[in-house]
Parts: C-alpha cells; structure tokens; sequence
C-alpha cells in the first residue's frame, strides 16, 4: 500500500512546510492563531454604520424632506468615516488597501472626498444656524449671505489646509508662509475693495440700517435700501433710481435712518405768514388744515411759531405719516389744504407785496463859497 506523500498546509500569510509540526513552533493553537489574524469589525465601524444608517433613514423621511440635503451628505459622511482603512478595518482594506482582491483605490482619493464633504456640511450647517438664530424671519437675506460666505471660505480654506496636510503629506508651515506672502500682495494690490469688505461687515454688525429702510446719507443722497452685499450698498431713490454707493463711503456718512425706530415718521413744514396775522390766529388755522378728513395722512399734528424774519414769522406744521415714502405725496395734500384754510380766513401767506415809487427830483446844486 502507497503512503501519500505529505503536503504544505498554508494558513493566512503563515505556510507550514510538510516536515513541520502542525502549528506554530511556539506553541500556539493553530485554530486560535488563524482567528486572531482574522479582520474583524471594531466598535467605531459599527457605530459610523449605524449613524449612516440612521441619517439615511431620516433623509427620506418626508416630515425632515427640507433637510434631506444635510442628512444626506452626513449619510454619505459617516459611510466615509466606517470606510477609513483602519487596521482590522475589512471594508476599508478591501476598498483602499493593496491586498489581492480588493479595488485598490487609491487613498488620496478617500481623503479628497472626506475633507470636501465635511466642508460642504460644516458650511450647510452654518447656514441653517444663522437662519434659525440670528436672522429667524429671514428678513435680511443679504446680510445672512454675507456672513454665510465668509465662513464658508474660512471653512474651505481650512479644509484645503487638511487636504494638503494629511493627504498629500505636505509640510502645512511651508504652505502657510507661502500663502501669506500672497495675502500681503494681495491685500495691498486690493486694498480699497478690502476696505469695502470690511466695511460691509461691520455695516452687518452693527445694524445701522437693513434692506428696506428709508435713509439719508450726508443730507445729499435719499431713499430705501435695496441691499448691502460684499462691495456696496444700492440705494433706490423715490424717482426709481438706483445709486450704487461704496461700503466704506457709507460706512464714514452721516447717516439719518428714517425707519428706525419703527413709529409712525414726522414730516415738518415751515409756512412763512405776514406779521399783521395774530399768531394765536394762525396756529389754529394750521391745525384745521392738518385736520381735514380725506385729504391729509396726519393723525397728531402738532403747529408752533418758529422765529421773526424781517415782515414775516416762521411757522411750523409737523403731522405724522405712515412711512418715509410718503412724505412727498402727504407735502403736497398739506400744502393744498393749507392755502384753502388760509383764503378763507383771510390769512396772508408769506410778506405783503411792496409797491416801490420813484419820483423825479431836481438835480441838487452846489454853492460855491466866494
């Protein structure tokens, strides 16, 4: 009878040779040996799988359909995370590492798309923070946008630090002296847009006006904001046209905001009327003027005399309307109404007219003395 002849046993990465004793020659198990060398899931997979899970679940949910963007991407994060070829790691040694069999993709990409993604979350997420907190009505879109983009460049300029950092296996220090020499050129190259820059920020901290406010510049320019973005602020004047003024020309303007605080805006209008006029007289006829149903937007006017000029008193008439845009309409109705109550009380507006004579005279003489 033949004896086989006998074999190599190969176990993993370990081959026993035919003469060998079975096991390893330290004497270990070789049952237990092969299961230590046998990859296993560890508990940090096990939970990023389940947090990918969870999230992917909640992206279809349809009560949670407007942030199915966020948790989509958080998704895909996670299952990003559970695929980092750790060791012991099975999924991420097949997808990235170089054992035969796997896809052999190439690490740097994994680590591309991890930073880039974390990015676009971080910056999303920023975004719904400044909507739900600091601007909940969304009533200053402009200005939520403009702190959106800066933290969103902050943010991406920190991720392409990571990307150069850990997955390229640059020196950070060297990139970083690098790009600050840059700044330095470009901050001097771009200096007056960095001006505006800043100054639209601190135009968005502080407040001072928002879209939709009625203001005065330097007592030259007038009207309602439109917007406040990066570089200017844009104006629309009550003749529908759009002055386009630097930030940091705004930002250094005397600024009159006629929509804050939010009351009803007094408009004044000065009246100048012949002094033979009792004042007591006047001042009643401005308010019926101001009080005339249907024909004024006052609701509390309120009249004084003001100063003595030459043949005349200064008169002012103050009377509330609803906005700032108004005012040009409800001038025009006051004016009307006072000229009416004015004729029918006999009340002169303004110095009585002067009637100037000239008279022709001798020439005078003059007299020698002898």
């Amino acid at each position: 009878m033949t004896k086989a002849a006998p074999t190599a046993i190969t176990v993993g990465p370990l081959k026993y040779g035919a003469h060998d004793p079975i096991g390893p020659k330290d004497g270990t198990d070789l049952t237990h040996a092969h299961e230590m060398r046998r990859p296993m899931y560890g508990w940090i997979e096990i939970i990023l799988l389940a947090i990918s899970l969870g999230l992917f679940a909640a992206a279809i949910a349809p009560k949670l359909r407007a942030y199915r963007s966020l948790f989509g991407g958080g998704a895909v994060l996670a299952l990003l995370s559970a695929a980092f070829p750790r060791v012991n790691n099975p999924l991420g040694q097949f997808l990235f590492g170089a054992s035969p069999g796997g896809a052999g993709l190439p690490v740097e990409l994994f680590g591309f798309a991890w930073w880039i993604l974390g990015a676009w979350l971080m910056k999303s997420l920023l975004d719904l923070f400044l909507l739900r907190t600091f601007f909940p009505n969304n009533d200053e879109p402009h200005a939520r946008r403009l702190f959106a983009d800066l933290a969103s460049g902050l943010i991406y300029f920190l991720a392409f630090i990571g990307i150069i950092g850990t997955v390229f296996k640059q020196p950070v220090s060297t990139f970083l002296a690098t790009s600050g020499v840059v700044a330095i050129v470009l901050g001097l190259a771009l200096q007056n847009t960095l001006g505006d820059v800043i100054a639209g920020l601190a135009i968005n901290i502080e407040g001072p006006f928002a879209a939709g406010d009625w203001i005065t510049l330097s007592d030259t320019v007038s009207g309602q904001v439109m917007q406040v973005n990066w570089r200017a602020t844009r104006i629309r004047t009550l003749a529908n046209d759009m002055i386009v003024i630097p930030n940091s020309l705004a930002s250094k303007a005397i600024l009159t905001n006629h929509t804050r605080p939010r009351v009803p805006h007094y408009c004044t209008l000065p009246v100048t009327v012949d002094i033979s006029a009792a004042p007591a007289r006047v001042l009643e006829a401005l308010l019926t003027a101001a009080s005339i149903k249907g024909h004024s937007l006052a609701s509390k006017p309120k009249a004084r005399a003001c100063a003595f000029q030459d043949a005349v008193i200064l008169y002012e008439l103050a009377f509330e309307i609803d906005t700032f845009a108004n005012m040009p309409e409800a001038k025009s109705r006051m004016l009307v109404n006072i000229a009416t109550v004015f004729a029918d009380q006999g009340i002169r507006i303004g110095a009585p007219a002067m009637d100037v004579h000239l008279t022709k005279g001798n020439p005078l003489e003059v007299v020698k003395d002898g």
